[in-house]
């Protein structure tokens, strides 16, 4: 879904449906020969010329497929069109930068950047792209509800793809997307929920036209195909990992939940979350607070103070959610401690903040987390100890980092720094950060009593 939230730390860039289908196995190491494309060729991309006859043909007799697969109507054919992967790339930036406000991308590279999660020099935006270029495969476009191909794919490929991206030309169809993805201030981690959902329904979909049923391959495996076949990959390898889990962790955590209520009620206890999508992560990670539709904690968002008296502004003000978190600690700890240790998350917000003189652009972030218990803050507090240190640290490009831990809840400061083109340098000392770090506490005090939860 081209407006759909690839949140990289639950944020991300808007992109199109899908880096690409999943595959239904782990794929085999790249060759220098590649199959010859079976699909028709290119069309001219002028808007009035209709779509090549054979393409639309060919998705036709595959939409027939995942309709009696995934149990939805046709209400509308849905036209056929490839193009090569450049032009494919193109329309998804462009579309990126007509959807997203610029302040956001802006913001959501440096918050990468701040947390460490990315080299401090390092493109996010360009790097993502590249990233999405080297994976994208095809997309559905809502708008035009048309489906779209790269000129380049084997006939196996072709067919995952079409049959992952037809699944969602068919829910477009009964539960129209558009509204659903639409970038909005402040919901970051409700919108990546959505996109888990919907990305988690195409690849149950698509694995049950390829394979028969989607049961036959486990949550586990899901994520080994999609892990390898990015990991395999040139840009993949150079590419922080911060960044492919989150262009990852929609499709493998989605897939997990839809299996999760197939296993219950199959594909009409699907349709059922699509008429009331989660609220957060958190509900899509476990399914007992979705059913419970058990909310988040309301956080403040961390103030500015003295930062803002000096002229700084908010960039962002959003929520990072569970997944976010868990996608940040797998930064420093193992797989397994990060899911225990973002299972706890109760609520949380973040400020990406900036103040321009002249050319250079100065940033700074703040980061409020609220566990459901004083064990599961300790639990993250440790984690953020191996990855920042204890108390205060100092970076030469991206300024100060301090933190602190209060019963359930964590704050964490970073910056100020500046950038007057790609390399950053330090605006800040650790005497400063603990002064903001004290003013964030000061303007929210840590709630020491944890609350009851579903399923904890």
């Amino acid at each position: 879904m081209k407006r759909a939230w690839l949140g990289a730390v639950a944020l991300a860039l808007v992109s199109g449906c899908g880096p690409s289908s999943p595959p239904s196995r782990a794929p085999a190491p790249a060759s220098s020969s590649q199959p010859t494309p079976t699909h028709p060729g290119e069309i001219n991309l002028d808007e009035e010329t209709p779509p090549d006859a054979e393409s639309t043909a060919a998705v036709q007799a595959m939409l027939q497929r995942v309709a009696r697969a995934r149990g939805l109507p046709i209400k509308r054919t849905v036209p056929g069109k490839v193009l090569d992967r450049d032009t494919m790339l193109r329309r998804i930036r462009e579309t990126v930068e007509q959807d997203t406000p610029k302040d956001a991308l802006v913001a959501q590279g440096e918050l990468l950047a701040a947390l460490d999660l990315v080299p401090a020099d390092y493109d996010f935006v360009a790097g993502a792209f590249a990233l999405l270029g080297g994976r994208v495969a095809g997309f559905y476009d809502p708008d035009d509800g048309a489906m779209y191909l790269a000129d380049d794919l084997g006939e196996e490929e072709a067919q995952e793809t079409l049959a992952h991206e037809l699944a969602h030309a068919l829910a477009d169809q009964s539960f129209p997307l558009a509204p659903m993805v639409e970038y909005a201030p402040g919901a970051g981690d409700r919108l990546s929920a959505v996109h888990s959902v919907i990305e988690g329904d195409a690849t149950s979909a698509m694995l049950d036209v390829t394979l028969g049923s989607a049961f036959q391959m486990s949550e586990e495996q899901v994520r080994f195909a999609f892990v390898a076949s990015t990991a395999m990959s040139d840009i993949g390898q150079k590419t922080p990992r911060a960044i492919t889990s989150s262009l990852v962790s929609p499709y493998t955590d989605g897939f997990a939940f839809i299996q999760a209520l197939r296993s219950r009620g199959d594909w009409p206890a699907v349709d059922e979350v699509w008429r009331a999508m989660p609220e957060t992560t958190e509900q899509l990670l476990h399914i007992d607070k979705l059913l419970a539709r058990e909310p988040a904690e309301a956080v403040a968002p961390p103030v500015l103070g003295a930062l803002g008296r000096q002229g700084y502004r908010a960039l962002i003000d959003d929520v990072m959610g569970e997944q976010g978190l868990r996608i940040l600690l797998e930064d420093v700890g193992s797989r397994a401690e990060a899911r225990r240790g973002a299972a706890g998350w109760g609520g949380d917000r973040f400020v990406v903040a900036m103040r321009a003189e002249g050319p250079k652009r100065l940033f700074a972030v703040a980061f409020r987390l609220r566990m459901d218990t004083p064990a599961d803050a300790a639990e993250v507090a440790e984690l953020f100890e191996r990855k920042y240190g204890k108390d205060c640290r100092e970076r030469d490009k991206l300024g100060p980092v301090a933190w602190g831990a209060r019963g359930r809840d964590i704050a964490f400061v970073a910056g100020p720094y500046e950038r007057d083109g790609g390399t950053p340098r330090a605006r800040g000392q650790c005497a400063e950060a603990v002064t903001w770090l004290g003013e964030v506490w000061q303007a929210a005090p840590p709630d020491e009593a944890g609350r009851a939860r579903a399923g904890r």
